[in-house]
């Protein structure tokens, strides 16, 4: 485009901040996994500030949406990792020596299956208390200080998107990794 738009930029630059987040984790070939990791962040992003707009909720406060986003990014991080190592996969699950594995073996595999509660819970307990803070702040002043409570409520919005980004990513990166 000769002449790209604001919009143009702005995706341009969630795109390129994707990019260097998934460089940085160290995924191989990460060009792969950036398009589910750019819509997680944008599809987190949006429903976090939907949230701003009067008389709407964010749709992150119902604990529904943080819970299917968890479970189709356990999903995904899953067959990224089976896609890139095979049955070699579950390896990692019994640990670097042989001997450990009876003990490794359980204490990964409840590793892997709290991720996606605890993704939930972080997700839709920050949501909620920021929205519960700012809707109290609104109702007790009218113009003034609700606008710091506001903009702390865009600040967290921002940061739940990023982090539940970079544990995407991180839980990507330990899925794929091929161990020499």
């Amino acid at each position: 485009v000769d002449k790209p738009g604001k919009l143009q930029h702005i995706f341009e630059m969630v795109w390129g901040f994707i990019n260097d987040t998934v460089d940085q984790v160290g995924i191989h070939h990460g060009h792969i996994y950036a398009p589910y990791i750019a819509t997680v962040f944008i599809l987190i992003l949006s429903c976090n500030l939907i949230g701003m707009i009067p008389g709407l909720e964010a749709p992150t406060m119902v604990p529904y949406v943080p819970a299917g986003l968890a479970i189709v990014t356990f999903i995904y991080y899953n067959f990224r990792g089976f896609q890139a190592n095979g049955i070699g996969y579950l390896k990692h699950l019994a640990g670097p020596v042989a001997w450990l594995a009876p003990l490794m073996i359980p204490i990964e595999l409840v590793s892997h299956f709290v991720r996606p509660l605890s993704l939930t819970v972080r997700l839709y307990g920050n949501m909620f208390a920021g929205e519960q803070v700012t809707n109290v702040f609104l109702d007790l002043t009218k113009l003034f200080i609700p606008v710091v409570f506001m903009a702390l409520h865009v600040f967290v919005a921002f940061v739940q998107a990023y982090v539940f980004t970079l544990l995407t990513t991180i839980y990507v990166s330990t899925a794929t990794a091929h161990e020499h």
